[in-house]
């Protein structure tokens, strides 16, 4: 009942000219101390079989390029994330345990095509993932 009456209410409301409330869109997040950095390449994700545990972006602004992961599992997981390019990487940075956004930065891969590589442990499971690249 719950559901039809969200329907009937939504098209009441656009049928009288009114708007429609869509479900909440996620933001895009920013770095930590940068808000004009930019997403650069595209988004990659870290599934676990058919379903999608994080999203991989890589930014950058601020003298360099950050590397971020946003995880979505609803179990305990711990999530690190780095970036590499031209056969050099940054240390991995590693996540609290259920932190849901961790970042990473580097100023010495600037001149490099990088990409951001994520990695999210499940119970026993490692799960990798990477996002597209960035010249």
């Amino acid at each position: 009942m719950l559901i039809k009456l969200g329907i009937v209410t939504t098209g009441v409301a656009l049928l009288f000219g009114g708007v429609a409330q869509a479900a909440e869109v996620p933001t895009v997040p920013k770095p930590p101390n940068c808000s004009t950095a930019v997403q650069v390449g595209s988004a990659g994700v870290v599934k676990r079989g058919t379903t999608t545990m994080a999203t991989i972006t890589q930014f950058e602004g601020c003298g360099g390029k950050y590397g971020h992961v946003r995880v979505q599992a609803t179990t305990p997981f711990r999530a690190s994330v780095r970036l590499s390019g031209g056969g050099s990487f940054t240390p991995p940075t590693q996540g609290e345990l259920n932190q849901r956004d961790v970042w990473t930065f580097s100023r010495v891969l600037n001149d490099k095509c990088t990409f951001a590589v994520a990695t999210v442990h499940i119970d026993e499971d490692a799960l990798t993932g990477r996002s597209g690249s960035s010249c």
